[in-house]
């Protein structure tokens, strides 16, 4: 498909399950450190998210720096989430229960859409956020890693600096850990991994939303590390991991297990 966004048409794709309509839905943002991914090379991810949670995905491409730093992938996600609003009744969705997801960088800017369309009439049912990066104001350090594997903290600041070109770090859409009221958000379904960098963000944001009484589903990779959703269709713990997350994204929108169907992957439309 194609979306309409502020700064031109975004490729998207729209996976279903198998049932009647209409059926909820996720709007993901893939991650990439900003600047990486696109649809295609999330076609397997989006399939298995389907499949675990008995809902649909709307997978969407973002603008990405250095031609178009922040707020850019986020004023798109907004696009996205109004746009899948709008057509929900002839893609086959229903609009009540549509929610906002990504992981990694696409987490952060999942948050980031969350806290921009919390209070409107387009506020997420879910959000759901996969080893986020929610705090971009410094590189956090690395866990210790069985395999002895490290990413160089340098390379990550590049990164971020890039995307941000010069924004503030502390702005809540660029490090929503920091947003001053979380209390309206969505449910959220938090999943982390053991040697990921980033594992501590998002436990402080399961706690601050927690905290505001934000329904918070937490679900810790034990044995995992950073990018663990393309693992799942060869690796028995990511797999196991993946089906988690369905299963609590299942649970917030109201799909229950026995009225999933499919096991060889989304369709795609």
């Amino acid at each position: 498909m194609v979306i309409d966004g502020p700064g031109g048409r975004l490729p998207a794709r729209l996976y279903r399950p198998g049932g009647a309509d209409p059926v909820p839905g996720l709007v993901y943002f893939h991650g990439g450190g900003w600047m990486l991914g696109d649809v295609e090379s999330y076609d397997p991810v989006a399939r298995a998210l389907v499949v675990a949670s008995g809902v649909a995905v709307v997978s969407v491409d973002y603008r990405r720096p250095p031609e178009d730093p922040f707020p850019a992938a986020v004023d798109d996600a907004v696009a996205a989430v109004g746009w899948t609003v709008r057509n929900a009744r002839r893609l086959g969705l229903d609009a009540a229960r549509l929610g906002v997801a990504g992981d990694s960088a696409g987490g952060q800017i999942a948050a980031a859409a969350a806290l921009r369309l919390c209070g409107t009439g387009m506020a997420s049912a879910v959000q759901v956020l996969v080893y986020p990066a929610l705090d971009l104001r410094a590189v956090p350090p690395a866990p210790p890693d069985p395999d002895g594997l490290v990413f160089p903290p340098t390379d990550l600041r590049w990164v971020v600096e890039t995307y941000l070109d010069g924004a503030d770090p502390a702005h809540p859409e660029v490090s929503p850990l920091l947003a001053p009221e979380v209390s309206g958000l969505p449910p959220a379904v938090v999943a982390t991994a053991e040697y990921d960098r980033l594992r501590p963000q998002g436990l402080a944001y399961a706690a601050r939303l927690r905290a505001a009484g934000v329904p918070v589903t937490l679900i810790p990779g034990a044995g995992l590390d950073h990018g663990y959703l393309g693992w799942g269709s060869f690796a028995r713990r990511p797999a196991a991991a993946v089906a988690r997350i369905g299963a609590a994204v299942g649970a917030v929108l109201g799909v229950s297990p026995g009225g999933r169907r499919g096991s060889g992957g989304g369709g795609r439309r």
